[in-house]
């Protein structure tokens, strides 16, 4: 990375979430998000505020120190495998990972007038964060051209039509926008014809939707990126290890195996795309060699296909790597050895897209797999001591309260250390919409109702899920996470601290279902026993 820029690629924005929590509140009539986000933030002293926003202020106040804790700190994976395909193409690149902690070093950068600002928008449902970092960025440099590119362009081209988009497209403000489930090679022929000095000509870059004066958009030829993992692994050595130590993501694989009814994500992705083990191994042996000790996978489905998670395994206990690992983890896809070779291998954790404890759901969801698969897993893992994080969806075509009933009874049962029990959010890209006449399915988002259930029955059902269940507790996917435990352990976090304090912020975050200011002064005591 050199002085003279020629990208900066910036990574998460984070929402004020007390204004977001208040904007829901006031449209809880039409649409389940208002619930959603109800299960996510704590009821704290007259405000909502995420889990981690709770731990912080109970460390300062039983430590005197400020530890500013926050996840979106560890490098964001987005950010640095577009970092690292762009270094690799000889371009000089810098990077804001963690947007609202790093706006003096983007006007720095900016003031270096480099030739493109590239924004990832992995974690946004919504154009406002784009459209602030945008704003952000004019004020300081207005001749920077802006691409926007990832998920949400990606979904917001494939779910409406040209003119609905040239309206997004006209609030978000950006000049570019890259029309690919990938798009690293085509950010990088786009940035490749801004750099020339004279004859920039963006028309012949494929999959590109740009415009002059944001009025007009022009659409360039689509051409699907198959990017191969083997040629486009992370260099991490391009990057200062205080980024990515001692904690950091990495993925093997793109795509998911199989094809849930409740997600696109196969279809937009394509076919399978494993890294080669040799190439992985090198990348973990840089790792480690950096000082790295707790590794995150974000492959969909990690052990899959199976042998070849079990040779990985073997290889990180041969190579004596000691990692402390995490990873998302398909049940129905395990043997007895499997769970012996996580375990000694240095698994800390799994996270576990069971989504439903009804067998009849499971199938309408196209899982392939069984509750009993499920049940014997979970115990397996607790046999070995590996914590489990067990993701529910509850609202899902065929729902019923019955089948709710069932998985309240499958969570009270199985125990599993963490689980989140959320409203189903219907989209038309998704596999079950093309039986939408079967199931009698109306609306989209949060907004929905099919034969069985409506949104309203579904969201009070999720709140009587955590209402009922009482053994694990609940790790909010939306402000903590999955990477909340090997995050705050790569802090110095015992997982029994951090159990202990999801439990206390579970029994805060049920009392705030039925008032805006309950009494949490036990709770708040509970806490600082905690940590003191």
């Amino acid at each position: 990375m050199g002085d003279k820029l020629d990208c900066i690629v910036i990574g998460f924005y984070e929402h004020h979430y007390e204004e977001e929590f208040q904007k829901k509140k006031e449209a809880q009539g039409d649409s389940g998000f208002y619930y959603y986000v109800l299960g996510q933030l704590v009821p704290f002293r007259g405000r909502r505020i995420p889990y981690m926003e709770l731990l912080n202020t109970v460390l300062t106040e039983t430590t005197g120190r400020d530890h500013q804790l926050n996840l979106a700190e560890t490098p964001n994976l987005g950010v640095v495998v577009l970092a690292s395909f762009l270094c690799n193409r000889n371009f000089n690149v810098g990077m804001i990972n963690f947007f609202n902690r790093e706006k003096q070093r983007l006007i720095d950068m900016l003031a270096q007038s480099p030739k493109a600002v590239a924004i990832t928008t992995t974690y946004y449902e919504d154009s406002g964060p784009i459209r602030n970092i945008i704003d952000f960025v004019k004020q300081y440099n207005t001749d920077t051209k802006i691409i926007v590119g990832g998920p949400y362009v990606f979904n917001l081209c494939h779910n409406n039509d040209a003119e609905t988009q040239n309206e997004i497209f006209r609030e978000i403000g950006a000049d570019i926008y890259i029309h690919d489930s990938q798009g690293e090679l085509t950010l990088s022929m786009a940035l490749a014809e801004l750099c020339k000095e004279r004859g920039q000509d963006l028309s012949r870059i494929p999959n590109l939707i740009y415009t002059l004066d944001n009025k007009e958009f022009h659409r360039n030829e689509r051409v699907i990126e198959n990017n191969e993992m083997d040629e486009n692994s992370v260099d991490w050595r391009f990057f200062d290890k205080e980024f990515y130590t001692p904690f950091a993501s990495m993925r093997t694989a793109r795509s998911c195996a199989y094809s849930c009814a409740f997600c696109s994500y196969p279809y937009f992705a394509g076919p399978l795309n494993l890294t080669s083990l040799p190439v992985v191994e090198n990348e973990l042996a840089v790792l480690k060699d950096s000082g790295v000790k707790y590794i995150s996978f974000i492959d969909d489905t990690f052990n899959v296909p199976l042998p070849r998670f079990k040779n990985l395994l073997k290889s990180m206990i041969a190579n004596k790597y000691d990692f402390k690992w995490y990873s998302y983890f398909r049940c129905s896809n395990a043997d007895d050895e499997t769970f012996d070779l996580m375990r000694d291998s240095g698994c800390i954790g799994v996270f576990l897209g069971i989504e439903s404890g009804d067998q009849n759901i499971l199938v309408n969801m196209n899982k392939r797999a069984t509750v009993a698969k499920y049940k014997d897993s979970i115990r397996k893992l607790k046999e070995r001591g590996i914590p489990a994080f067990v993701s529910m969806i509850v609202g899902f075509p065929g729902e019923t309260r019955e089948t709710v009933q069932n998985t309240i009874d499958f969570l009270n049962e199985t125990d599993p250390t963490f689980y989140a029990a959320e409203l189903y959010w219907h989209s038309k890209s998704v596999p079950i919409h093309r039986e939408a006449d079967k199931y009698g399915i109306e609306g989209e988002g949060y907004s929905w109702k099919h034969n069985t259930m409506d949104w309203q029955e579904a969201a009070e059902l999720t709140l009587e899920v955590y209402r009922s269940v009482k053994g694990p507790v609940i790790m909010p996917t939306y402000t903590f996470s999955i990477d909340a435990a090997p995050y705050l352990m790569s802090k110095g976090f015992s997982i029994e601290k951090i159990v202990r304090f999801a439990g206390v912020a579970t029994d805060m975050l049920v009392k705030g279902f039925d008032s805006d200011t309950p009494d949490t002064g036990d709770e708040e005591r509970r806490l600082r026993e905690i940590f003191m």
